[in-house]
């Protein structure tokens, strides 16, 4: 590989790894001592099989080894985000130690962040050529059905074949770590959520068998993902906050109605308040990462993407009304429904785009 590569950090999170973390350093050093300057860092909560003492010993013979140990079991998430904080190197690897990921898939991370200028590059399992192996069927469609649920719920999932990969690389300068406030242990996917401009790139490979130790995966880190996409699913919050306006818009329709204000008066008022009250709470909430232009220009441009939305709750209401004979509160609600999804789209993109 080209000598102008600069240094790969690879950050390995760990916990009870005594009978892998070896094997793994010596398989790395071997993929990577001709081409690369790379570092090594093991983050170990504390293991209480030695894990921590084994890596102490091989760092005394390699300068390249390094190791921080963390007091008390807090997790691989932020294990890998305290990695990344004290690495030195232009790229970083993210890897387990249980052997199921193979370090000699690392030089190609490094080609796909060199020559292809990636931000960031996923070993998929589910690019063609990739897989895994002797998994049962079970855990494939648990496997199938997370990323599913990850690309429907989190869109920026969808830059990658396999959203929920633990093993993957990235540019450094290229990512804002910062922005990266993971729960659980499917880090990546926050890593595409909170950079939704970087370039994502997959190489497939096969994930291994454990060869040592048990699976981390369990009920807890189930329901912790889950918590992890609702929270991250910009879909939901933008939902949540449509269903509050849907009350503001039926609350102030009603209002004026009761007052005597004739309907389509009453109507226009109630699209405009949740109108309003929607940019408020999107902009502080569903897409508070994404205010780059000015306040006037967010809501200029708001009322103008929600207008063809407010159109179609109001002549939807107007038909129900006058052709059906449908009490005007309630065609509004109807026409709410059939104005989300336009409302949605056109927010995402010309709002709080990227």
């Amino acid at each position: 590989m080209d000598a102008k590569v600069g240094k790969i950090s690879i950050v390995i999170p760990t916990y009870n790894e005594s009978k892998n973390i070896a094997h793994l350093i010596e398989r790395i050093e071997n993929s990577l001592k001709e081409c690369c300057i790379y570092e090594i860092i093991v983050v170990d909560d504390n293991s209480p099989d030695g894990t921590s003492e084994i890596v102490k010993e091989m760092s005394k013979v390699n300068g390249n080894i390094r190791l921080l140990i963390r007091e008390g079991k807090k997790g691989l998430s932020s294990a890998v985000i305290d990695g990344i904080k004290i690495s030195n190197g232009e790229y970083v690897v993210v890897m387990d130690a249980d052997l199921q990921h193979p370090p000699e898939v690392i030089p190609k991370f490094v080609r796909k962040l060199v020559e292809d200028r990636a931000d960031i590059v996923v070993a998929s399992r589910y690019k063609k050529g990739g897989g895994v192996e002797r998994w049962s069927t079970i855990r494939k469609a648990m496997s199938r059905g997370a990323s599913l649920i990850a690309k429907l719920l989190v869109p920026e999932a969808n830059r990658t074949s396999d959203p929920m990969s633990g093993f993957f690389a990235f540019r450094k300068e290229s990512i804002n770590i910062g922005n990266v406030k993971p729960i659980g242990y499917k880090i990546l996917l926050e890593l595409l959520y909170s950079n939704p401009k970087a370039k994502v790139s997959d190489i497939a490979y096969i994930f291994g068998e454990r060869h040592a130790g048990s699976s981390k995966l369990g009920f807890k880190e189930m329901v912790t993902f889950l918590i992890h996409v609702i929270r991250d699913s910009r879909p939901i919050k933008f939902a949540t906050v449509g269903a509050s306006g849907t009350f503001v818009n039926l609350g102030m329709m009603y209002l004026f109605l009761r007052l005597g204000l004739f309907y389509d008066y009453a109507s226009a008022i109630g699209i405009e308040s949740s109108i309003l009250s929607n940019f408020t709470f999107n902009n502080a909430w569903t897409f508070k990462d994404r205010r780059k232009r000015s306040l006037a220009s967010r809501i200029f441009r708001y009322h103008v993407m929600v207008a063809p939305s407010g159109l179609t709750i109001f002549f939807v209401m107007e038909m129900l009304a006058k052709i059906l004979n449908i009490y005007p509160l309630i065609g509004q609600f109807i026409g709410i429904i059939f104005g989300f999804i336009v409302n949605y789209l056109l927010s995402s993109k010309k709002v709080w785009n990227p």
